[in-house]
């Protein structure tokens, strides 16, 4: 009986720290866009299936030395979607890596408040400020 007990208390311990990740998966969950001038530069797909899931399109982030964005190259199409890698939420940041060209770039996706979230570049070779992203829909 003691047994059956533990291993029930534990089972349920780990439901109950399970169930807020899921419930932030969820509040990731969507379409997310980031614009400079009203024209986008970044779109972000976040699936909060079992496993949290999503990808990146149009990505076309410049900066300035300051790290503030600056007018993007609208000379590059806008190419294919990239699937994140190792997506994973802590808390109200969802952390992913995106492989650029053989270089594996970190990101961080922190929501600010009811559907906005700021994208800070981890480890960027200049200096970039968090971009600020909103969700446009919910799937």
């Amino acid at each position: 009986m003691r047994k059956f007990l533990a291993a029930s208390l534990m089972l349920f311990s780990s439901l109950a720290l399970a169930a807020p990740d899921a419930e932030m998966q969820k509040k990731f969950a969507g379409t997310w866009e980031a614009k400079y001038k009203h024209k986008v530069i970044c779109t972000i797909r976040v699936k909060a299936d079992d496993q949290i899931s999503g990808e990146t399109q149009a990505c076309t982030i410049n900066v300035d030395g300051n790290g503030d964005l600056q007018e993007p190259d609208t000379s590059q199409p806008a190419g294919e979607a990239s699937p994140m890698l190792n997506p994973r939420v802590h808390g109200d940041t969802l952390s992913f890596e995106h492989n650029e060209d053989g270089e594996v770039v970190k990101f961080e996706m922190k929501l600010v408040g009811d559907g906005q979230a700021e994208l800070t570049i981890l480890d960027a070779p200049v200096p970039v400020k968090p971009i600020h992203f909103t969700k446009i829909s919910k799937r």
